[in-house]
């Protein structure tokens, strides 16, 4: 079963350390190890299909030591070094030297992260670094790089400060004039919307939305008038909220994508209309982490609203404090309406109201 798996050249190699496997580890002696002289056949292997137990041969991460030494020592300065979303082989070789070499590692939860340095085997010690403390944390981490040392920063999954903490900490560095060094990984929403189905040449990311409602119908009345794809982090118990918000303002016949647990064991893409996934999770509430994609608008299908339907939206976003001209313009983005004509029925209807109110 590994041997189809593995491209000819690769199987070759695997055949002849696998025979001798009873004697010895894998890659376990010089003679081995200068079978592998190429770091670019590494990609080839299944990480757990050599490995009996939860964790990698202490053998493979000294290996991979060995032979990024080749390159040279890593230089100081800050790492943002992208994690696995859910299966821990989706880590990169480069990822796993920084980690191994890095003086500290910043990570947003020392105990999750502490299960994926556990399974590579690399024991650089750990420093909580999240929301809740990272403008305590700063001043100890900044002393540290300008110290010259190696720090690199980690999330629970994916590549640091997209929807996760890092990006103040980027920016200070740059500031700072000290180096900051991406090391790409896994994106939850790149990884769906390769997946999707929906188009990919222009895509807008959203991320998570803000919990006040005002601030929520916003940011969807925007997204919604996008040509483009638009793509929302959801935590699991918010889905039948953002399912009936959502399709009240995009409409029902929008066409959407769940990408549910990507990577992991229950994996699962839905696919449908905003009205269709809202009758189907009405009852089923799905666990794991969810990434949620809605097709961009197109020409022929932008909504035109009745005047009582403006009115209302228009009443929500000045009651919520936006000024008249803000609220015609938000309301504008997401119809088919010329902002001319929604800013008089804004007069009419709110300006009158005012001056009446006024004179009483």
């Amino acid at each position: 079963m590994l041997l189809r798996r593995l491209p000819s050249t690769a199987v070759s190699l695997a055949t002849a350390a696998l025979s001798r496997r009873s004697t010895s580890y894998l890659l376990s002696s010089q003679r081995r190890l200068q079978s592998f002289n190429s770091i670019s056949f590494y990609p080839t292997l299944s990480f757990r299909s050599f490995c009996s137990t939860s964790e990698i041969s202490p053998e493979f991460t000294d290996l991979i030591t060995d032979q990024s030494s080749k390159r040279g020592p890593l230089k100081p300065g800050l790492y943002l070094v992208g994690t696995p979303i859910g299966n821990l082989e989706d880590i990169t070789l480069r990822a796993l030297r920084v980690l191994k070499s890095a003086d500290v590692i910043l990570s947003e939860d020392t105990r999750h992260s502490g299960k994926l340095l556990h399974y590579y085997n690399i024991k650089t010690p750990l420093l909580s670094y999240h929301k809740y403390n990272e403008s305590q944390r700063e001043h100890k981490v900044l002393k540290r790089l300008k110290q010259g040392e190696i720090v690199a920063l980690i999330s629970d999954a994916g590549m640091p400060g997209i929807s996760d903490p890092g990006t103040e900490l980027a920016k200070i560095c740059v500031d700072e004039n000290i180096p900051v060094i991406p090391i790409p990984g896994p994106s939850a929403f790149l990884t769906a919307l390769s997946a999707s189905g929906l188009s990919t040449d222009e895509f807008t990311f959203v991320g998570f939305l803000p919990k006040h409602a005002g601030s929520r119908k916003e940011r969807l009345i925007a997204s919604a008038s996008e040509t483009t794809t638009q793509i929302f982090y959801v935590p699991p118990h918010k889905l039948g909220q953002f399912l009936e918000e959502s399709s009240l303002i995009f409409g029902d016949s929008r066409q959407c994508v769940i990408a549910r647990e990507l990577t992991k064991i229950h994996e699962e893409f839905w696919r449908g209309t905003l009205g269709t996934a809202k009758e189907a999770f009405s009852t089923r509430q799905p666990k794991g982490e969810i990434t949620l994609l809605i097709e961009g608008n197109s020409n022929s299908s932008v909504e035109t609203l009745s005047e009582s339907q403006l009115e209302n939206d228009l009443r929500e976003l000045i009651s919520n404090g936006h000024s008249l001209s803000s609220a015609v313009k938000l309301v504008a983005e997401g119809t088919s309406m010329k902002k001319k004509t929604i800013y008089s029925l804004a007069l009419r209807k709110f300006v009158k109201k005012t001056k009446a109110d006024d004179s009483d």
